[in-house]
């Protein structure tokens, strides 16, 4: 184990080092004995040894016969090991070494030693496989490339188009018209892997040529694209001429929206925002122009934000899709200058679109300078107070968490809540569980919060350390006609360990408390279709909660097993809940139409007089609080 673990971590190099050419490999073996002499020495491919019979050693220099028989078996020195499968190589330490021992066994083995090569790879970790195997089967595809093409039958998806990318580079390399004629033959997404090989390989060719390969392997426009690229890479003498030529080409092809913006944003630079107009017009494909023109705005308010802002808003035709090329220039707006930002989105006239803008800008400036945004709060409109307090507490906490607690402590006013909880969530999303808990504790300041704010900390301690969560629970005084909250840590540790929840039933107060604790486990129980077990669980409540219980659990109960629920309706423990069973069934049912007609009629058997008027007179709100 130890030995294919090594093997494993030896051939990670193939990925990190870089590969080294074939035909300096084929210079190499053909002229070891000049160009490298004791580095490298080749045993004769007719010698007699094991699968692997050419045999060659990095490090070592080799004695051979007249006849080619290696006289000098067994070496000496450290590197003197034999190279003959992909675990041989776990003995060289030098990752340039390794490398040119991979490719010159490559370049030495017959078509049946790569293949057994490529069989030995696919026991190598995910990181080094594909490297490797791609390397080995376009050394097969210097033998027979259909060969190698059938090796890859068995690989997965994921990796399936980058070997036949690898495959094709090489057969087109030798044979492009047998590569292209066999490419033919392929399903789509092979096909097209097939192509990229072949393109990158002769991307030499006219573009012609190239875009007529294509047109025979049906996929042109990945030929217009990769040739598109080429012409990006490198400055852009005309973008107008450019534009013109790259429009028509591409422009109904969103993923490559990109290649527009690109072309674009030179454009822009050059001769001004002016020429959006016509960018614009140009482009008939709605997804296309606005990804195209957000990329550009967003570039040009860098430069020019309120040029940028006013052409942005030309585009806001009631679609929210166009509303984010403003949102984009804003956001970037913002790092320059938040107050004209600010002041610019305030002055749209339309009322959602400039409150959506307020509150865009207000979270991107609280997100990068809270401490300005907080100090400043009475500056900012009213209707922004709540988001830019809440964002910039969040981003406070991430750099200075005792410095939000103490400005969090110091608030007073509408906007205390919203700060208050957005302390507790940030350092509960960041894990702080102890400070959330000891703050909302503690604090004497939001001491008169404290019920809104501890169940929020509990319920993500809950997962952490449930024990600290329940003891806390306890320790909370009881508020009439309310249920403690232990009953809500029964109920978030009931989704994570049903098992644990209820090692904490003997610690849940009476009355209210145990039966939203037991009610809590019960709806679980309903939704995993365990309808005894839930029936069971409410033997342990006293007979003046029962009935409570069982209410708690109609909902839930109606709306996961509507025919389980009239299956067991006998089994309630008083007419009254009977009829609120009934009452759910026939009402609900005149939404999602679960039960049949015969069904809806049993039920209703059930009914009391009152709860059968409530019926017919259409009165369902009650359901809502059960």
């Amino acid at each position: 184990m130890k030995s294919s673990l090594n093997t494993r971590q030896s051939l990670r190099f193939l990925v990190k080092t870089p590969l080294l050419l074939w035909g300096c490999i084929a210079v190499w073996v053909g002229l070891a004995s000049i160009a490298i002499g004791s580095e490298i020495g080749l045993v004769h491919p007719n010698s007699n040894s094991a699968e692997f019979g050419p045999a060659l050693a990095v490090g070592e220099r080799t004695s051979v016969d007249a006849n080619g028989i290696d006289v000098d078996a067994g070496g000496s020195g450290d590197e003197s090991a034999r190279i003959r499968t992909l675990s041989d190589l776990e003995q060289f330490e030098s990752p340039f070494k390794k490398s040119l021992a991979f490719h010159v066994l490559l370049s030495n083995a017959n078509e049946k030693q790569i293949l057994t090569l490529y069989k030995e790879s696919n026991d190598l970790p995910a990181d080094a496989r594909l490297s490797v195997q791609k390397l080995i089967l376009q050394r097969l595809a210097q033998f027979d490339p259909k060969v190698a093409i059938e090796q890859i039958e068995l690989q997965s998806e994921s990796d399936r188009f980058q070997m036949i990318d690898s495959v094709f580079r090489e057969w087109s390399a030798e044979s492009l018209d047998e590569a292209v004629a066999f490419a033919t033959t392929l399903e789509d997404g092979d096909r097209t892997a097939a192509l990229a090989g072949i393109l990158a390989q002769r991307n030499r060719l006219p573009e012609v040529e190239r875009r007529r390969i294509a047109r025979q392997l049906g996929n042109e426009r990945y030929a217009v694209n990769l040739i598109m690229q080429e012409k990006l890479s490198g400055p852009i003498e005309n973008p107008e001429e450019t534009w013109n030529g790259l429009v028509g080409e591409i422009e109904g092809d969103p993923g490559q929206f990109w290649m527009l913006a690109t072309v674009a944003r030179d454009w822009v630079d050059k001769s001004g925002l002016r020429v959006l107009d016509q960018v614009s017009d140009s482009i008939s494909d709605l997804q296309t122009r606005q990804l195209v023109l957000g990329s550009v705005l967003q570039q040009a308010a860098k430069a020019n934000p309120e040029g940028a802002f006013e052409y942005a808003l030309k585009f806001d035709d009631g679609r929210s899709g166009f509303r984010s090329l403003t949102s984009g220039v804003v956001n970037t707006w913002v790092a320059s200058d938040p107050r004209s930002a600010l002041i610019a989105a305030s002055r749209v006239d339309k009322p959602g679109m400039r409150r959506s803008l307020e509150e865009a800008v207000v979270t991107k400036w609280a997100s990068l300078k809270p401490r300005d945004v907080l100090s400043d709060l009475e500056t900012l409109p009213e209707h922004v107070h709540n988001t830019a307090t809440r964002t910039a507490i969040s981003s406070l906490v991430q750099s200075d968490p005792t410095e939000a607690a103490k400005f969090v402590a110091s608030i007073t006013g509408a906007t205390r809540v919203s700060a208050a909880s957005s302390l507790v969530a940030s350092w509960t999303q960041q894990e702080s569980y102890q400070d959330a808990l000891d703050w909302v504790l503690r604090e004497p300041s939001v001491s008169d919060l404290k019920p809104l704010l501890l169940p929020d900390v509990l319920s993500f301690l809950v997962h952490v350390d449930p024990q600290l969560a329940m003891k806390t629970a306890l320790e909370q005084p009881l508020v009439q006609d309310h249920p403690g909250l232990e009953a809500s840590v029964i109920a978030y540790l009931a989704y994570k360990d049903f098992d644990e929840a209820l090692e904490f039933f003997p610690h849940v107060r009476d009355g209210t408390t145990k039966t939203a604790a037991y009610g809590s486990v019960g709806r679980i129980l309903i939704q995993s279709g365990e309808i005894s077990e839930a029936i069971k669980l409410a033997q342990q409540l006293p007979s003046s909660s029962k009935g409570d219980y069982f209410q708690s659990l109609l909902r839930t109960w109606t709306e996961s097993d509507p025919t389980g629920l009239l299956n067991s309706i006998e089994q309630l423990p008083t007419a009254e809940i009977k009829s609120k069973a009934a009452f759910a069934l026939t009402a609900l049912n005149q939404w999602n139409d679960n039960l049949s007609v015969e069904q809806v009629e049993r039920a209703k058997e059930y009914l009391s007089r009152e709860d059968s008027e409530k019926l017919k007179n259409g009165e369902y709100s009650s359901i809502r609080n059960w």
